[in-house]
């Protein structure tokens, strides 16, 4: 009989649960005097999509246990709101006002699912079932808010009424199919989750396997993109994230402390080419390589053209490495788009700029997404990325997607009929650090797209549209803060050493190439986050160009004397690289009047030296100090001179008169000793 006593607990829970819900919450103890909840929840699956009488709501999801301590007789509630929103500011003011607009409870026996007892880190599922009949909505057409509230008991025996949990999505309700759809448009960014470190290599190269490996954010996240059919999203592609799963998949720049297997590297493999077909086969928008501060380069103009171009060359480099072409797009952080950075990233004019919201003073619903603002270069269009999910409660999930797409669409037909110019769309700009989970099928994301009041498109379609003027205003100043000027610094003088070593080595491109994306790297926005170690890798990475520069060395005589005011001396290079280089020679004179040509280059192989013998002529000058600078082909300066005198010797003309005198005495001297002794024989 052990499952009447375990049934009858049960109802004794439910009723208890039934009473709390009546009793005001001020009358129980607060969770923050016991235990602070901290249990997350997600929404997994939920049908219908749209209300529909007569249907019957079914949610799913699972519920966490981030607590130290147990959670028992966890119950889950579904939670409708009778009216309806009718419009995005009804919604908007709502849920940033408080969570009461979820509503209320459905606490008929049946609709709780008695989950049991939640343990320290355990996740459960659960399902609540509940008729429309059951629901008492008023089936006006609009936007309706539904979730799931959590109940439970804390370790030291409270329970309030108040949830220990709570997730919010919202179902539409439209009576009437619209004459004209409106568009709906997902984008999904791959950015580059991690960086290299100070010595080139990957600082987690493991993190990165595995989030592209089975069952990894990223990959579930291709895997949920790759889903959707052509023409209802825009993939968003960072170039360093390319390259770096193509290290992977090559065994490169991974550390002594990291060898993947050839099953490990095939994942990263297949990742790479999935993700290159996804982005060749439909509307791609490319992200500048690692995602630079654009604020801390628009507020540093005369570092910015430097270090604008290590960017611009690496994103171009790793695009045509993979064969991947796109649109390209700027990507400013949140709260750190001003007017006078609109300016700067302005490029040929359809180059978008992704934007907040909230950075949005004036912009309405009805201008649409994409819109266009008025720079004195011309109008530079922007993407605004504005989620009507934004503030409510409850883990982001491939439900919560789909449903804001579909409620997004229903607000923008009901818009449409009492305003027949609004521009309103669905368009969802997906968070790049989010995972859809594995099983993001049991959400059924393409039925966003067959409501009868939307139709898929690709943000370049909506781009191409005529777009409506942003007539509002940009904030003159960031709340955010950038990157600082010497974290700028560092990373310029990477490019600056770069730019050398591009120009004398003959792999110069390759190694020109890896310096670049070191360069891009240093000015990424991710170094917001830990600026300290921001700078430290920055700094490292110009020491590290630095030292390869340092390895190729001239050498010159201690000193020189010239026999005469015309004569040459030796001049040594020595390559230490690994690399054939190509470099020729300047010498200055301290004397302004001795002008020396240039030594033309010379290809030099790996670890050799070559010397070579340097012609001048003193003229009317007795000495002069000279400085040995090697030059690239194109006459640019480089590493540190080699310094020595050079003068004329005293030995000229008259000297050699003078020997000539002494050579001939000595000669007239011998013939007239010779003489005497012919004359008086012994």
């Amino acid at each position: 009989m052990g499952w009447v006593s375990t049934y009858g607990r049960r109802i004794c829970r439910v009723l208890l649960a039934m009473v709390l819900v009546l009793v005001p919450v001020t009358a129980l103890p607060a969770h923050a005097k016991d235990v602070k909840p901290d249990v997350s929840v997600r929404i997994t699956s939920l049908s219908p999509a749209q209300f529909k009488p007569g249907s019957t709501i079914t949610m799913s999801g699972t519920v966490t246990n981030k607590n130290k301590t147990a959670w028992t007789d966890v119950q889950a509630y579904l939670v409708r709101a009778r009216s309806p929103f009718t419009s995005r500011a009804q919604l908007d003011d709502a849920v940033s006002s408080s969570n009461a607009y979820t509503g209320e409870r459905v606490i008929d026996l049946p609709s709780i699912d008695m989950i049991g007892d939640l343990a320290p880190g355990q996740s459960l599922p659960f399902t609540i079932k509940v008729p429309y009949s059951q629901l008492g909505v008023s089936g006006a057409d609009g936007v309706y808010p539904i979730g799931v509230q959590i109940l439970g008991t804390d370790s030291g025996g409270n329970r309030s009424n108040d949830a220990i949990a709570r997730a919010t999505t919202f179902l539409p309700m439209l009576s009437q199919k619209p004459a004209k759809k409106i568009d709906a448009s997902i984008g999904w960014p791959f950015l580059m989750p991690v960086h290299r470190g100070a010595d080139g290599n990957y600082v987690d190269a493991k993190k990165i396997l595995a989030s592209v490996s089975t069952g990894g954010q990223l990959r579930n996240l291709l895997d949920l993109a790759s889903s959707s059919t052509a023409g209802q999203s825009t993939v968003i592609v960072d170039p360093a994230l390319l390259v770096a799963v193509d290290d992977l998949a090559r065994g490169r720049h991974l550390g002594k402390k990291f060898d993947p297997t050839e099953a490990q590297a095939a994942e990263a493999a297949k990742f790479r080419d999935d993700l290159l077909g996804l982005a060749r086969g439909g509307s791609t928008w490319i992200v500048d390589y690692d995602r630079p501060d654009l604020l801390a380069l628009a507020q540093n103009r005369d570092l910015a053209s430097t270090l604008r171009a290590a960017v611009d060359s690496s994103t171009s480099a790793a695009l045509e490495h993979f064969g991947l072409s796109g649109r390209r797009v700027s990507w400013p952080t949140r709260r750190g788009i001003t007017s006078g950075l609109m300016e700067y990233v302005r490029g040929a004019g359809d180059q978008p700029v992704i934007v907040h919201d909230e950075d949005l003073k004036g912009w309405e619903r009805r201008d649409g997404s994409l819109l266009q603002y008025e720079t004195e270069k011309g109008p530079a269009p922007m993407l605004v990325d504005d989620a009507i999910d934004d503030q409510v409660p409850g883990q982001d999930s491939v439900v919560a997607l789909r449903q804001r797409i579909l409620s997004e669409s229903a607000l923008a037909v009901l818009l449409r009929s009492i305003d027949p110019s609004t521009r309103a769309d669905a368009v969802a700009l997906v968070d790049p650090g989010w995972d859809p989970g594995s099983a993001w099928s049991a959400a059924k994301l393409h039925v966003a797209f067959q409501s009868p009041w939307t139709q898929g498109a690709s943000l370049d379609s909506l781009l191409t549209q005529t777009l409506s003027s942003f007539d509002g205003t940009l904030p003159g100043q960031a709340k955010a803060a950038p990157l600082s000027r010497a974290q700028l610094s560092a990373a310029a003088e990477i490019q600056s050493v770069a730019e050398s070593l591009g120009s004398v080595l003959a792999e110069g491109d390759t190694v020109k190439a890896r310096f670049d994306q070191d360069t891009a790297s240093a000015v990424a926005v991710r170094w917001r986050r830990n600026r300290a170690a921001g700078l430290a890798i920055a700094k490292a990475d110009a020491a590290r160009a630095t030292k390869e520069l340092d390895k190729i060395t001239i050498e010159g005589p201690q000193s020189v004397t010239l026999s005469s005011k015309e004569g040459g001396f030796p001049i040594t290079i020595s390559n230490d690289t690994t690399h054939a280089i190509s470099v020729g020679v300047r010498l200055e004179s301290s004397n302004p009047s001795l002008s020396i040509p240039d030594v033309k280059a010379t290809t030099i192989t790996a670890g050799e030296r070559h010397t070579l013998t340097v012609n001048m002529d003193l003229g009317e000058q007795g000495s002069t100090s000279i400085a040995a600078q090697l030059i690239s082909p194109d006459g640019e300066e480089f590493g540190i001179p080699s310094e020595f005198n050079v003068r004329s010797s005293a030995v000229g003309i008259v000297l050699w008169v003078a020997i000539g005198l002494a050579g001939l005495l000595v000669v007239v001297a011998l013939m007239r000793r010779f003489a005497r002794e012919r004359k008086d024989p012994a």
